[in-house]
Order: structure tokens, then sequence, then C-alpha cells
């Protein structure tokens, strides 16, 4: 399936359910607490659903999350590999590749363009150029040797792994106003997570309570740091539009951590799915659940719900 016509019949399987109730519902409707495997991208199949409370999970988990995810992004990319562990080299005259260190002998990362298995650009929700951290390589000619390079060396590969957060109020035929964090998810890092900057990237499906698709104006990757030093924290006071980022934040192998979205300048919302993707060899999702403003407000939504559209 091309990605844009995927990206219709998610936006479409999200958003129909409002666009319906807003054109069709009278007052004093009962809802329907049908399952959202039950909703195409035609439409709902009995009457309109106004409320689906927040949940997250993986694409596999949810008909309308599954459609949403976005199709860009080749989560199984690798990331260019270190030498295999305990490997030596007896020959004569030998090339290796060695990573680049700093004066304290971190290893020297930087950011490049990500491609898909076959070797393409990849490209975001926006249609902008998908990013990754790699650590930086050198080729290095060792001279003539009579005794093996016996020095440890390890291989690590990258999974871009992805999960998502849904939510949909049109019960009281308004929109939501909520800023600052509104997701919270609760990470372990592995205990073999190597060190280096994780980024956590994101896309996202919204609607308004007018089943107007909205486009945020800027999409922020937030950056989980293992054990390689402090990192400052997210800004985005210089954006005047519609923005959703992550939070940039530090720890070691083994911490459990506490990591945000937010969002800024939102306009009103009454349908949200976002995405956020990780490496799932160094992150592991331990959970999941609203947060600051949008808290409250997720609480008092109820799966199919019922209410009064006037």
């Amino acid at each position: 399936m091309k990605n844009k016509t995927k990206r219709i019949i998610a936006a479409t399987a999200l958003l129909c359910v409002a666009m319906t109730s807003i054109a069709g519902c009278s007052a004093g409707t009962k809802t329907s607490s049908s399952s959202s495997s039950e909703i195409t991208s035609t439409g709902p199949t009995e009457a309109p659903i106004l409320q689906v409370p927040f949940e997250f999970g993986a694409a596999d988990e949810n008909v309308l999350a599954q459609a949403a995810a976005d199709p860009d992004v080749d989560v199984e990319a690798a990331d260019p590999t270190k030498p295999a562990e305990g490997a030596t080299d007896a020959k004569e005259d030998t090339t290796k590749i060695q990573e680049v260190t700093d004066a304290k002998g971190e290893p020297v990362t930087q950011v490049v363009e990500a491609t898909n298995a076959k070797g393409e650009k990849a490209t975001d929700a926006a249609g902008q150029p998908a990013t990754e951290v790699v650590r930086v390589t050198q080729v290095v000619s060792g001279g003539s040797s009579s005794k093996p390079d016996t020095k440890p060396e390890s291989t690590y590969t990258a999974k871009r792994d992805g999960r998502y957060a849904m939510w949909l109020d049109i019960s009281k035929d308004e929109d939501f106003f909520f800023n600052g964090d509104f997701i919270e998810v609760t990470f372990k890092v592995k205990d073999d997570a190597p060190d280096g900057d994780y980024p956590i990237s994101l896309t996202t499906d919204l609607s308004n309570i007018k089943a107007v698709s909205l486009k945020p104006d800027a999409l922020v990757d937030g950056v989980i740091r293992v054990n390689n030093g402090s990192i400052e924290a997210a800004d985005v006071s210089d954006q005047s539009g519609l923005v959703f980022y992550g939070d940039k934040t530090a720890a070691k192998q083994g911490d459990e951590i506490t990591y945000h979205i937010n969002i800024a300048n939102n306009p009103g919302l009454a349908a949200f799915c976002v995405w956020f993707y990780y490496d799932g060899n160094a992150l592991e999702v331990v959970d999941c659940a609203p947060s600051g403003e949008f808290e409250k407000i997720a609480s008092d939504a109820e799966f199919g719900g019922e209410g009064a559209v006037k």
C-alpha cells in the first residue's frame, strides 16, 4: 500500500467518528461500546463513538494505531556496528575501523540521515529527512606485526521500535486545551546499552472538534543520553506554532526513568494518535500514561461514553 494512501486511511479511521457525530448526532444519543476494530476507513459500523480513553501499545494491538504508524520509518534499520568481541587478527598488514574518542576517552557521535533497508533516504511524517545518531569511526592501518591483536571488541545493532498513545473525546462538543507534558513514558535503560545518545522521534495524527486534521508546525526529537555526560533540557520557546517535542534527559545503564512527550501552542484538540520511536535494543518501555494538564481530561473519558452533541 502506498504511503500516502496509508496515511489517508489512518486519519480517516481515527477521525471519522468525530465527523459522523458532529453531522448526525442529536441530543441524548446513546453511543456504541463496540471495539476499535469495528471502525473502518468508511466510517463506524454502529452509532458514533463519542469517547475513546487514553491507551497505548504496539501497532499489532490496535487496528487504528497500526494504520497510523509512520510508513516511512524502517523499524529494522541498523546502526553501524563495532567490531565483534573477542576477535583477533594475526595478519602481517592490518587495516581496522576504530571509534573516534574525545579527550576524556568518550565516543564521539554525530547525527546522520537515516536510510531504509533498500539504502534509500528515510523521511518522517512531515516529509523531512529522518535522522539517527551514530558513533564516529576512522580507518587505521596497522604495520607489520607478528603478534595477534587481542583487543576486546563487541558488536551492537540498533532496533527502531515504536509505540502509540491515542485518545478521543467529542462528548462535550468542544476542543480541549492543554500544554506542557501530556504523555509520560517510563523507560528502562537496558544494562548492556552502549554509551551514547538515543533519539526519541515523534509522528502524529490530530483532529479538532470540527473534524479538521491538524498538522504540527514542528516535531522535535527528544534524546535519552546514556552514560555520556549531562544534557540541556528541551527548549522550544522560539517556536510560535503547534509543536510536539520530547524531553532531553541523561541516564545510566539499568536506570528506570520518567520521560515526557510535550505539546506547545495547542490550538485545541479533540483526538490524537501520537507515535514515539526509540532504540528497542537499548531502551524498554515499562509504562505510558497521561500527565500534566491532560491527565484530568483523559481521566474523564470512558470507552463509548454518553453525551449530547448539540
